[in-house]
């Protein structure tokens, strides 16, 4: 009985290695073609239509749902005091490695008055919220892995074993 739970065990451990494969695809680097530089000054990005290519290319679909829409009273470039969205909560909901997995992340609209409605503004920050929620499952985290203009970034590099498992 003992050697078959032990067998049981390290076949688990077994699966559990070899299932690591979409969790490496999702951290590899991105091409430079797809890095641009931020208008704003703050660091690079890739654009959102990119970010979901590389979610739907390695995983297939996925469910998002806004939880929260964040509101504030801002005064808009002609002084009037508006309530505009300004953010969003958003949860994105994926099976990786066979795993159901569901991040929530904040979405900013960094610059409310560039849209002129509420549903542009919240597809702004749905747009970054996405962005976000990819960045915990390791899509574009080179982009934040950084210090002092140096790359601290590993993720890639120590799940690269996991990438040819065929």
């Amino acid at each position: 009985m003992n050697l078959t739970i032990g067998l049981m065990i390290m076949i688990m451990k077994v699966e559990r290695v070899n299932t690591m494969k979409q969790l490496y695809e999702l951290s590899r680097i991105f091409p430079e073609k797809f890095i641009h530089k931020n208008p704003t000054g703050f660091g690079d990005y890739i654009q959102h239509s990119v970010i979901r290519q590389r979610i739907l290319s390695v995983l297939g679909g996925y469910s998002q749902e806004v939880k929260h829409i964040i509101r504030e009273k801002l005064t808009d470039k002609q002084g009037v005091e508006r309530e505009v969205i300004t953010g969003v909560i958003l949860a994105l909901t994926v099976e990786i490695d066979g795993e159901l997995v569901t991040i929530e992340e904040a979405g900013d609209v960094e610059q409310p008055f560039n849209w002129k409605t509420d549903g542009a503004r919240m597809k702004d920050a749905i747009s970054d919220a996405v962005k976000r929620c990819a960045m915990a499952l390791g899509i574009g985290l080179h982009l934040w892995s950084q210090f002092d203009g140096e790359s601290e970034y590993f993720l890639d590099k120590q799940l690269e074993k996991y990438g040819d498992t065929e």
